[in-house]
């Protein structure tokens, strides 16, 4: 073999022509043709693996440059449908010129629906390219029509991809070249240095098979196949030689066997002596056991019996031992279900097997023929033949586990049942006290917009601050309520935390600034712009905290705070740390531990002094608890309370918030529209309650909106079929009135087509969650809940009316010629304050215009704040300082 490869790779050596040498290499040298076919099976099957994968991807990146396209365009068409429906050229231009950040879109055009273009945009590259085309309707769907709007054409490039491609191609095919050259070198380099060990093995096994051991093999001490074969020759001599002493080693030990034998079989009888006395033992312990142990061999019969099962039973050993199973603990219904059971174990089906080694809870008999649940658990044991076993089963009397745990189950279903109750007749009350409050509130509204006297402009006025003061309070119980039941689920969405922040500040600081406190509110450079959670409830439990520091503060600040607590790491979550800190009148550790009780305050005093229901912090609590944090308090009498707690939100960005925006529009409220032309709009109110009929209609003809009224559902039906379907621009519909409810009357109006363009707004006082999903399912257009909130309702019949309503102001009371001297007036109101008396609201409203002669404007507005708020401390430190400053001008 060596003579071969050398005359192989020294062509001297060979006589004849280049291509005769050639041909001699060729039949002698395996190397050479081992080389040659894997170079040939390389370039082959890199041409067609390359031909295989450019044209995969191809069809891939052809796909993929369609489907990115088809998405441009789909997003294109859903953020052009607003735009174009409400025909805002501004916008469509927006997004056609911000489609120009994406360097693939090549010509953008946007077209009518008659085909004129209202916007474009091309690319500036001059030459040529080669795109893809994708054409899109636009629609803009309400809840019940979709309006055809217009259209795109988008054209895409294809430059990049087909660059990358080529680039793939000359890459794939110069990696695959090189690689087939590096084997057939690396085949001869190898080759030559693997011949001369091969040539030394063969010479070393001639060498043993003559006998000689005087072995030397160049291959010793490499790791790979050929020095672990020169290992195994030299092993195989060693081997050999090794053979000889082996037997005389076989002899030493088969005598050393011998003698442990003999040791074994004495251990053994002392270990079958100790097994007797275990047996012993182990029987003593199960019948002391506090559990029924039965044993059954496989035939079903009894062969195990201890003392408790004696007693549970009422069978006796020796009565038992012997006895089919079947017939003594197994209630007859159960028995037949029993031995098939059996069957099956015994012919290895499966369903026995899951009963095993488990416990479960079964009837037995007793042998008085009482039926009592028991806890079973049933296990395999090897008995003492060699193919036998047998079943034991450890039984326990669960009777009176059962009575205990029946009772537990009633007394829970019971509190259950307590609580639905409970929490059903708070929403029930909430519901039912919301209809008398919508015209308490509304007459009040209506009446503060007429010419009265200052005195009935002033009683007037704490009407109406009342009772939103009490809607207020109904709105807690029914959250509370809503919170008990189960009902309040948090949202999860995009929003930006500086206008949540942003909207805490406005509700809270013109009552801080009445007090004259510092307000301050402080976000940590490193807090998360935009965050993703529920906006609405984070704003309602810091505005309350934020509402009752001030409540609680005569002087000195309120500090709302937002700082990192643990910064955002890989899973895209950041916790925040939420605090209200003021320097108010502080609090007791008893006080605190009471402090987030439903209906209840610190104490006392606290309800006389400050009002409330005590059913803010509690709400907060359980709303912080649903956002999965806990609020805590530190306070101290005298020096104030800090209010904290920890929330866990997934970051965003300012692009999932516009995506968020684009996909729910902004609720009417927040809907403004430029001034507009008045026309005419008619409106048909369906409601049954003549007061809630005179404030709607009291409401509308401050906008100059012409009301229709009908009573119930079907004399809607009756009127608007009769008018027909131009008559009304709009329908209030009360949802719950006699003889049909706003629901059927809307599932009716909406099975005939002539009116699905007309809007209908629902009015209802049912504020539970879940509401205004099933209007807008039904039918509705809009949603408002009574106690109907003026600029709500203006700003709904702003959306679908189209016309511009502003909120008009209440008049100023008429002037009075009445007077008092204002100094004595000052002096009494602070003895009747110093008091805390009752009488010192009634006489602050008599006196009021007097003291205005004497106070100054802005001092008498913080006045007017602290008496209205109960807060006649506050008020009583004005006055005096006041009276100081008219003493000492």
């Amino acid at each position: 073999m060596k003579e071969s490869v050398i005359d192989a790779l020294d062509p001297v050596l060979i006589p004849g022509g280049p291509l005769a040498r050639l041909r001699s290499a060729w039949r002698r040298d395996i190397l050479l043709r081992l080389g040659f076919g894997i170079f040939v099976a390389v370039a082959l099957s890199t041409a067609v693996y390359t031909t295989y994968v450019m044209k995969t991807l191809r069809t891939e990146a052809e796909q993929n440059l369609r489907e990115r396209a088809e998405r441009l365009a789909d997003v294109l068409s859903q953020a052009l449908a607003r735009p174009l429906f409400d025909i805002n050229s501004a916008a469509v231009s927006s997004v056609v010129d911000a489609s120009g950040a994406t360097p693939e879109v090549l010509v953008l055009r946007v077209l009518a629906p008659n085909g004129a273009e209202l916007a474009s945009y091309v690319s500036p590259l001059r030459e040529p390219v080669a795109a893809i085309k994708v054409h899109r309707d636009i629609n803009f769907t309400d809840v019940r029509r979709s309006y055809p709007v217009g259209s795109i054409d988008l054209a895409f490039s294809r430059q990049q991809m087909d660059q990358d491609l080529r680039r793939q191609i000359y890459n794939t095919v110069a990696a695959n070249l090189l690689l087939a050259l590096g084997i057939v070198l690396s085949i001869f380099v190898v080759g030559r240095r693997a011949a001369r060990p091969f040539a030394d093995i063969q010479d070393g096994l001639e060498k043993l098979t003559r006998g000689e051991t005087d072995i030397n093999l160049s291959g010793i001490g490499r790791e790979d196949q050929v020095g672990r074969l020169s290992d195994a020759v030299l092993r195989f001599r060693d081997t050999m030689t090794r053979l000889r002493d082996a037997e005389q080693e076989l002899r030493e030990l088969n005598s050393d066997l011998e003698k442990r034998i003999d040791a074994r079989t004495r251990e053994l009888t002392g270990s079958m002596q100790m097994v007797s006395d275990s047996k012993a033992k182990l029987q003593t312990i199960v019948d002391t056991a506090l559990d029924a142990v039965v044993r059954m061999d496989l035939a079903g019969r009894i062969v195990g019996w201890n003392t408790q099962a004696e007693r549970i039973f009422g069978w006796s050993r020796d009565e038992a031992i012997g006895l089919a199973l079947d017939k003594t603990i197994i209630p007859p219904r159960y028995r037949y279900d029993h031995r098939r059971g059996m069957q099956r174990y015994m012919a290895g089906g499966s369903a026995t097997r899951t009963v095993l080694d488990t416990r479960i809870e079964v009837v037995a008999l007793r042998r008085s023929g009482e039926e009592f649940p028991i806890e079973l658990a049933i296990t395999q044991v090897k008995s003492e033949g060699q193919d036998s076993y047998e079943f034991c089963a450890f039984i326990r009397d669960i009777s009176d586990r059962r009575e205990r745990e029946q009772k537990l189950v009633n007394a829970n279903v019971m509190a259950e049942a307590a609580n639905v109750a409970k929490s059903e007749f708070l929403a029930n009350m909430s519901h039912e006290i919301r209809t008398p409050m919508s015209a308490v509130i509304g007459m009040a509204y209506l009446a503060l917009r007429t010419e009265m006297t200052p005195k009935q402009h002033d009683y007037i006025s704490k009407i109406h601050r009342a009772a939103l003061s009490l809607l207020g309070i109904i709105n807690d119980i029914l959250d509370f309520s809503k919170i008990e039941a189960g009902r309040l689920e948090m949202e999860a969405i995009p929003f930006a935390l500086e206008e949540v922040l942003a909207n805490v500040s406005s509700v809270t600081a013109q009552r801080a600034a009445d007090k004259q406190l510092r307000y301050l509110v402080e976000v940590a450079p490193d807090v998360p712009p935009y965050l993703v959670g529920d906006p609405l409830r984070l704003g309602q439990v810091l505005i309350n905290l934020a509402n009752n520091a001030v409540k609680f503060t005569a002087e000195g600040e309120l500090e709302l705070r937002c700082s990192v607590r643990e910064p955002a790491v890989d899973d895209g979550k950041a916790t925040l740390r939420f605090s209200v800190r003021d320097t108010g009148i502080g609090m007791t550790a008893q006080q605190k531990s009471r402090l987030f009780r439903a209906f209840s305050q610190a104490n006392g005093s606290t309800t006389r002094h400050y009002g409330g229901t005590g059913l803010g912090l509690s709400i907060s609590q359980q709303l912080v608890r649903l956002m999965g944090g806990h609020i805590d308090v530190q306070s101290e009498v005298e020096q104030g309370s800090t209010f904290h707690f920890d929330l866990q939100f997934a970051l965003s960005d300012a692009s999932a918030l516009k995506k968020q925006a684009a996909l729910y529009p902004a609720q009417p409220g927040e809907l403004t529209l430029q001034e507009s032309p008045r026309r005419a709009a008619r409106v048909l109110l369906a409601d049954d309650s003549l007061v809630n009929q005179d404030v709607t209609i009291g409401l509308l003809d401050l906008q100059g909106v012409s009301v229709d009224v009908v009573h119930n559902g079907r004399e809607a039906l009756d009127r608007l079929h009769a008018a027909g379907p131009d008559t009304y621009d709009l329908v209030l519909m009360d949802l719950g009135m006699p003889v049909m409810d706003g629901h059927e009357a809307v599932r009716l109006l909406r099975q005939d087509s002539r009116f699905d363009e007309l809007p209908v707004v629902a009015v209802t006082s049912n504020a539970l969650a879940g509401m205004r999903a099933q209007c807008l399912e039904e039918g509705m257009q809009d949603y408002i809940t009574k106690p109907i909130d003026p600029q709500r309702l203006y700003s709904v019949l702003t959306r679908w009316l189209g016309l511009s309503m502003k909120v008009i102001p209440p008049l100023p009371p008429r002037a009075d010629a009445g007077g008092q001297d204002a100094h004595q007036a000052l002096a009494e109101l602070r003895a009747l304050l110093a008091e805390f008396s009752g009488d010192s609201l009634d006489y602050f409203d008599s006196v009021r215009e007097a003291l205005a002669t004497l106070l100054p404007p802005l001092t008498m507005g913080r006045l007017t704040s602290h008496m209205e708020h109960y807060e006649f401390e506050a008020a009583g430190k004005l006055l005096a300082a006041a009276a100081r400053d008219q003493e000492n001008p």
